[in-house]
């Protein structure tokens, strides 16, 4: 299982959302609701390309394996436990979005990965993609929006991960 924790200075900002649908004034409940489509919209086009966008640390919380995929790109690993055992950096090697381990534990060990995945500057069609994605849900709130809008899908194909 994999928890989350998104960091502050996510791409693109509540700002520039708010510039995107042209509000100039909010208080506290108008922002956390542009907040929320944001959010939703952002994680919808993570999971259209299959990457994470929006720099988030993570903890991976699974069974002892040698080499594990952490959702990416990565940009960096900040501690890794087997069995409740902290690895020294000489431990493991991050290649890509793959871990490797280079200890021996049963496979019912626990492991206990904390790291930090995301793309620190999204491209401007990335931003874009999601912008429109956001503004669809924020302006049709009883709609229900089953698929990307077609521009934003057109932005965000040329980053899809279609898998083998």
């Amino acid at each position: 299982m994999t928890e989350r924790t998104w960091n502050t200075g996510y791409q693109p900002t509540l700002t520039e959302f708010k510039a995107h649908v042209r509000i100039t004034m909010t208080d506290a409940s108008t922002d956390t609701l542009l907040e929320l489509k944001l959010k939703a919209a952002i994680r919808s086009a993570e999971h259209y390309i299959g990457q994470v966008i929006a720099t988030s640390a993570f903890v991976l919380r699974d069974q002892f394996a040698k080499s594990v995929t952490l959702e990416g790109p990565v940009i960096e690993v900040s501690s890794v436990a087997v069995a409740g055992s902290q690895l020294s950096a000489d431990q493991y090697v991050l290649k890509g979005n793959v871990l490797h381990l280079k200890v021996e534990a049963p496979e019912d060990s626990e492991l206990v990965v904390n790291y930090t995945a995301g793309m620190q500057s999204p491209d401007p069609d990335i931003k874009a993609a999601i912008l429109l994605h956001a503004s669809a849900l924020f302006m049709n709130p009883v709609d229900s929006v089953e698929t990307l809008p077609k521009a934003s899908s057109r932005l965000l194909d040329p980053y899809r991960s279609w898998g083998v």
